[in-house]
């Protein structure tokens, strides 16, 4: 199972309003969650400065941002 590291999580949280207390599955739904399209573009913002990287537009698509899991894929593969 793909782990979500704390960092991120710590960054995703404000992002998600529905979101309760506990760690974050790589299944949660972000959309469940409560990230919409607004929402969408300041993490992207916070992606990138908590983590100092400039992310391709290429993964900005829906699949991406689809789970907790497919959003930390496509990014963890831009910070190693």
């Amino acid at each position: 199972m793909l782990e979500i590291p704390h960092e991120f999580q710590r960054i995703l949280r404000p992002h998600l309003p529905y979101a309760d207390a506990g760690d974050f599955s790589a299944r949660d739904e972000l959309a469940g969650l409560g990230l919409d399209s607004m929402g969408v573009v300041q993490l992207l913002v916070d992606i990138e400065n908590g983590y100092a990287v400039a992310l391709p537009d290429d993964i900005l698509d829906e699949d991406t941002f689809a789970t907790v899991g497919s959003l930390w894929q496509a990014l963890e593969v831009h910070i190693a």
